[in-house]
């Protein structure tokens, strides 16, 4: 019996031996309790219109916009002028200007006052000064910039 019981003791001792050995990683803690981690989800393919967009924005450029099997593009320049081309691919030129905002352009086009708010990599045609430039934007309102950014600062050839 003094057989058994010592086998049964060194078993036991083998046992724990065996698991005194193994470390237990503590419980993970959870750090998002309490915390909102449901972002709002944000449309990148409309770029929300820069404040002071003037100074903020690298706006001198090309930007186009698809109409049927063409397109009509503007080209911004940093001495406030600009060219504008059709989808027949006429072509009108002259001044812009900023409003107090700094974060959108009166161009005069044929007779009509044209608002034009400015994002990176965008321009949203408004349909007046009193339009709000947060909010949806839509792809037919939108222009968008054409190549790689750069400063267009010289006047258009006549």
């Amino acid at each position: 019996m003094n057989r058994i019981a010592l086998a049964l003791a060194a078993a036991s001792s083998l046992a724990l031996a065996a698991c005194g050995g193994a470390k237990t990683e503590p419980a993970a803690t959870d750090t998002t309790a309490g915390v909102d981690v449901n972002l709002p989800q944000v449309d990148t393919r409309f770029p929300s219109v820069a404040p002071n967009a003037r100074t903020s924005v690298n706006y001198a450029g090309t930007y186009a916009q698809p109409v049927g099997s063409g397109e009509r593009s503007i080209t911004l320049r940093t001495d406030d002028t600009y060219t504008m081309r059709d989808e027949n691919g006429r072509e009108t030129t002259g001044t812009y200007n900023w409003y107090d905002d700094n974060s959108r352009i009166l161009i005069k086009n044929n007779g009509q006052n044209e608002v034009y708010a400015i994002a990176d990599g965008a321009l949203y045609r408004m349909p007046d000064a009193q339009a709000p430039t947060t909010g949806t934007m839509t792809e037919g309102q939108t222009y968008r910039r054409t190549g790689a950014a750069k400063a267009v600062n010289t006047a258009p050839a006549s």
